[in-house]
């Protein structure tokens, strides 16, 4: 007499079957998987009503998270048209509620450029300096918050640690020049112009002849041309 196919559906009693027994039968599992999940049923409960709790936790969170980036992209375009204090205001008021977001940094980035139109060129490289410090170089704002650190402390008078902040410009994609020019610009307001001279130096035999620095180097030539004129 040959053995029961596995395709074909034992005889529980129901009096031994509970809901979840009985749908663990209708997939015909192997006796000891059935045997294992019934010694272990409350435990195998309560495991699927953790994932299920994760699962929807997850996908509120995230509908969540959507949510609040859009709420803060809108509150951000809604604080830039405002002028003046208004807009000072409103700035602060998504820095704070949308802390963590793109908008959030971006508010402060906007409040740090306010700070040095202002000429209030400490508190401009403060703010820049906060924003700067959790980004990473691939950040795009890395580059941006670094020229404005460079420029307020160079303002200021600061140039050691304004010069410090233009060597490392020099390190990061697409603000070579402004690196190279700043350093050379704080040589020639000490009067150094021999050394501002090397800086243009060394930027040109960077650049090299290529057509597509051309408005670079056209830059750089101009102002060693102007410092040969005042030598």
């Amino acid at each position: 007499m040959s053995g029961q196919s596995a395709f074909e559906k034992r005889y529980i009693d129901p009096k031994e079957q509970s809901d979840v027994e009985g749908l663990l039968e209708l997939f015909n599992l192997p006796p000891k998987v059935i045997s294992f999940l019934r010694e272990n049923k409350r435990a195998v409960q309560v495991a699927i009503a953790v994932v299920i709790v994760a699962i929807v936790s997850f996908s509120l969170y995230g509908s969540y998270k959507e949510k609040r980036i859009e709420n803060a992209a809108s509150s951000l375009t809604l604080a830039l048209k405002e002028t003046g204090t208004a807009q000072s205001e409103a700035l602060e008021r998504v820095a704070n509620e949308f802390a963590g977001t793109a908008s959030g940094v971006w508010a402060n980035v906007e409040l740090a450029h306010i700070s040095m139109k202002a000429k209030d060129y400490q508190l401009a490289a403060e703010k820049y300096a906060v924003i700067h410090q959790e980004l990473n170089v691939s950040n795009p704002l890395f580059g941006l918050t670094l020229v404005g650190m460079a420029q307020a402390k160079e303002a200021q008078g600061n140039y050691d640690t304004a010069y410090a902040d233009f060597e490392r410009l020099r390190d990061v994609e697409g603000y070579q020049l402004t690196g190279y020019t700043g350093m050379a610009r704080i040589h020639e307001t000490k009067g150094e112009f021999e050394k501002a001279l090397g800086i243009y130096g060394q930027y040109l035999s960077i650049l090299g002849d290529t057509p597509e620095v051309a408005g670079q180097k056209a830059v750089v030539e101009e102002k060693i041309a102007q410092i040969k004129a005042v030598q």
